[in-house]
């Protein structure tokens, strides 16, 4: 690492892999609270990623969870949209992207940063084959603390 990155290594927030997984699962959870909708969920639990600024993954990690809402109506669904837009703001978010995806079906999506705990939410409403909520959540890229390494951990 350069002379420039270690300083910005130094600003960035320090934590465990472990704690950071346990947030993005908090995060994702009270997401689902909100959406306030009662249907299958998928299955994958919050993912370990790579920073550009740290290839070789000595100290730097972000952490992603993207899972599925799936077995409610499309009615439904955008009903939990709204219900995100609406309280997400008021619980620290900023929604920072709102329209509709340049694919075939057009999806309407939502995007929110919180600055405060460094991390973004996208919500996407897929139509076709089946209604379905795609919810991607993603933290900035965090340090561990002295003497660990996200090496290893998925």
């Amino acid at each position: 690492m350069s002379d420039g990155s270690a300083a910005e290594d130094a600003l960035r927030t320090i934590r465990s892999v472990d704690d950071a997984r346990q947030q993005t699962r908090n995060l994702s959870s009270a997401l689902l609270d909100t959406i306030a909708v009662q249907g299958r969920t998928s299955e994958p639990g919050p993912r370990v990623g790579l920073c550009e600024e740290d290839p070789e993954r000595e100290r730097l990690f972000k952490m992603g969870h993207t899972w599925s809402l799936s077995r409610a109506s499309l009615a439904d669904l955008e009903q939990g949209m709204d219900r995100l837009r609406q309280e997400l703001p008021r619980q620290g978010w900023e929604l920072v992207g709102d329209g509709i995806e340049n694919n075939a079906n057009r999806s309407p999506y939502l995007t929110f940063d919180n600055t405060d705990i460094e991390y973004s939410v996208n919500v996407s409403l897929a139509s076709d084959p089946e209604p379905m909520l795609v919810v991607t959540v993603v933290s900035a890229c965090f340090s561990t603390p002295e003497g660990e390494s996200p090496r290893g951990q998925y």
